[in-house]
């Protein structure tokens, strides 16, 4: 399961990288890394579904991963005398570790490919310390949307689930950047996940938009919520 999530991830990104060149290339020129700069604040939807493509193959591989494990082979490890919380912890530690990896490798082959057709503009060379900021801001957005759709199915469907998370992060996309245009109403933002990490909505450090310390702190507050919610649910689901 996880070679078949990778190799199919790294299509996802080649190909992501490359239409994101393709309809916006002004995206390499002004940052050196197309993917966390993010969709405009003035909505362009062929960026939007570039940029999108990434979390969407995330989370379609991502669904029934931790419902479907303590359900079914997460059975016979019970029998063992397991704690089902524990597995439920092992499998989600497991998955995050592996949205980590390809965002970092995502990252990487837009770093890359902005090298390639514009070195002497690659934006991380004049912000190093901008550019962490927000591509940990950019992965640990990722890794709380996922466990957002892991936690619901833990109470509905997976296919609820999942058309929720992907309903919520369009939805999100395209309000933050009607209130970042408008700039009124800014605080409704920090509960617009997606827009975390990315480097036009966010401020670094001149741009008006998210406050990156809130925004790290927004994101540890729900992981620590989703985790009590999450414990909560296992140690009374019924599996049989």
């Amino acid at each position: 399961m996880t070679k078949r999530i990778f190799l199919t991830m790294l299509i996802v990104i080649l190909l992501q990288i490359l239409l994101f060149h393709y309809f916006d290339g002004s995206k390499a020129d002004l940052t050196g890394y197309m993917i966390v700069s993010g969709v405009p604040i003035s909505i362009k939807f062929v960026v939007l579904g570039t940029w999108y493509m990434f979390f969407a193959g995330l989370s379609f591989l991502s669904l029934g991963y931790l419902r479907r494990y303590i359900s079914g082979y997460g059975l016979y490890l019970l029998i063992r005398e397991k704690s089902r919380v524990k597995l439920g912890a092992i499998r989600i530690m497991k998955l995050m570790i592996l949205i980590s990896g390809l965002s970092l490798i995502q990252l990487l082959f837009s770093i890359v490919f902005a090298l390639i057709n514009n070195v002497g503009q690659a934006f991380f060379y004049d912000d190093l310390q901008s550019f962490i900021c927000i591509a940990g801001l950019y992965i640990m957005s990722n890794f709380v949307l996922i466990f957002i759709q892991m936690a619901l199915e833990l109470y509905l469907t997976e296919q609820v689930s999942l058309l929720m998370i992907n309903v919520y992060m369009l939805f999100s996309v395209t309000l933050g950047g009607v209130l970042l245009s408008v700039q009124k109403q800014t605080w409704i933002l920090y509960f617009l996940i997606p827009n975390f990490g990315m480097y036009v909505r966010v401020d670094l450090p001149e741009s008006a938009g998210l406050s990156p310390v809130l925004a790290y702190m927004v994101l540890t507050v729900i992981t620590i919520i989703l985790s009590v919610i999450s414990y909560i649910r296992l140690k009374k689901m019924d599996l049989t």
